[in-house]
């Protein structure tokens, strides 16, 4: 039956694609790494992946660590923003010959005569790295190729083969170790002799001459920039600074924290877990007192401590070394990611083990242990025969609602739901129709939420309430924008948070925590 005819007709249709899952386990770490691009995030789902990108564990920087045990613990998806001053890029000149000349390969192709060889990205890491290039002529196998072999110190060589020399530089561009820049004019047409060398051979050495790479440490705008980073992916709800505690002393490392804390708590769908910078009690109740001083107590809720830092494995100590003390930070992501997939965002990741770790870096009688736990400090514990235990789920608010960091966690994946299902209706017309979508698109976020568990109540009417009517929108207000008051309650306790909805033609979907 042809489709202009009446009757029944059945045609095969791709199956509509199912939405992407809200996840809430995805990690963001800004810190230092031994190479990759500066301030650009980077997304990396695994260990291995993460060496290919941004280098091995060297000593250097806690956050490879931070990162090594994020995966560790079970973590799957993490966006790593590398932090560093302005440091040198190693790079070396490569002439291939004289045009025309005795030396130049037998219609090779190449369309500069000199071209500069450049580390991907600044430090020192570059420095030595040793570039060689092998030409062969055409034979019974192909045209003219090259053979490009990338070789750093203290890390796997990368190999390119059958490149054609006219596309040697985009060919390099998808190195994860150097770039190619012609130096100078290309060459004019008919510019080199078909006569010459069948095969030939460089070998260039980043760094050994005046192009040496070079290291800077990392100031409070290097990494406010990071954190700008951060908050433009939509996907981390993890946040960690494994090394902000070493680059930056005091004053300024508190106001970085308080900025990235303010940053954080506008955007409210992730949590920043803060490293506490000394091991020593008095001084680490001394460092939260003087955040919590400085800053909005309603910042708190956006941040939560781990104490003290963790002794783990380190390959790159070598036998005299063979372990070092890291921040705990990336070790607790990769652990509230794996209780995330197992038991769900609103239940506190705390009494569960902690791998990739040997001992804690300082042993804490209980008293101390009682007064950071009072001043919101989630503490670290080493049980016998029950291993690295994380011992707390609070953050450092004190007002009920932010204090805990299951809550925390079940108002993140409650907003990013809400944001799901009230994008589409931005640009609708405001009359009863869209506030009827609107409730009924939050209410089966909240239905869905309730029966996992979540929220409290016998009865869904006990657990939430949505209102979106004359009420939260008065005659007189603004009619381009539609307001809907959504109160939840947690499974424990039974305190309800309450969020606004607030759609504007003009601004956009905010998401505000009354």
């Amino acid at each position: 039956m042809t489709a202009a005819l009446p009757g029944l007709s059945l045609t095969a249709a791709p199956r509509r694609t199912e939405p992407e899952p809200l996840r809430t386990d995805v990690a963001a770490l800004l810190g230092r790494t031994r190479r990759g691009p500066v301030g650009v995030p980077v997304r990396v789902e695994s260990w291995p992946d993460a060496q290919r990108v941004l280098g091995p564990l060297d000593g250097g920087a806690a956050t490879p660590y931070a990162l090594h045990g994020f995966f560790e613990n079970g973590g799957r998806t993490a966006w790593v923003v590398r932090v560093a001053g302005p440091g040198g890029t190693a790079g070396a000149m490569w002439t291939v010959g004289e045009p025309g000349g005795v030396d130049w390969p037998a219609r090779a192709g190449f369309r500069y005569a000199r071209y500069r060889v450049a580390a991907a990205s600044p430090g020192a890491w570059a420095n030595n790295t040793r570039v060689s290039i092998r030409f062969r002529a055409s034979s019974i196998a192909g045209p003219p190729a090259l053979t490009v072999r990338v070789a750093p110190p203290g890390e796997p060589a990368e190999t390119f083969t059958g490149v054609r020399p006219a596309d040697l530089v985009e060919a390099l561009a998808a190195s994860r170790l150097v770039r190619l820049e012609p130096d100078g004019p290309p060459l004019p047409p008919g510019a080199t002799s078909p006569t010459g060398p069948l095969s030939a051979s460089w070998e260039v050495v980043l760094g050994a001459g005046a192009e040496q790479g070079s290291d800077a440490p990392p100031g409070p705008d290097d990494y406010r920039r990071a954190v700008e980073a951060m908050a433009d992916l939509p996907e981390p709800a993890l946040v960690a600074l494994p090394d902000l505690a070493g680059d930056l002393g005091e004053p300024v490392r508190t106001a970085v924290v308080l900025e990235c804390l303010a940053t954080v708590a506008a955007l409210a769908d992730r949590l920043v877990v803060l490293d506490v910078p000394e091991d020593d009690a008095d001084a680490a109740l001394s460092w939260v007192d003087d955040l919590a001083a400085a800053g909005d107590p309603a910042l708190l809720g956006a941040a939560a401590v781990y104490h003290p830092r963790l002794v783990v494995p380190d390959p790159a100590g070598g036998p005299g070394a063979p372990t070092r003390a890291v921040p705990a930070s990336g070790h607790v992501l990769g652990l509230v990611a794996r209780l995330d997939a197992e038991r769900g965002a609103h239940h506190t990741p705390a009494n569960a083990v902690l791998l990739d770790a040997v001992d804690l870096a300082v042993a804490l009688p209980e008293p101390r242990q009682a007064r950071l736990f009072d001043a919101g400090v989630n503490l670290l514990r080493c049980a016998p025969g029950r291993g690295l235990r994380v011992w707390g789920g609070r953050t450092l608010a004190t007002a009920p609602g932010r204090r805990y960091v299951a809550h925390r966690r079940l108002v993140h994946l409650l907003v990013r739901a809400l944001r799901r299902v009230a994008d589409p209706l931005v640009f609708d017309v405001n009359g009863p129709e869209l506030r009827l979508a609107l409730v009924r698109g939050v209410t089966s976020v909240l239905l869905e939420a309730f029966r996992s568990g979540a929220l409290a109540g016998a009865r869904a009417a006990e657990a939430f309430r949505v209102t979106c009517d004359d009420t939260t929108n008065p005659p007189g207000q603004d009619v381009a924008l539609v307001v809907c008051d959504v109160e939840v309650a947690p499974a424990t306790p039974m305190e309800f948070i309450r969020l606004r909805l607030v759609l504007g033609q003009d601004r956009g979907l905010e998401v505000i925590e009354a």
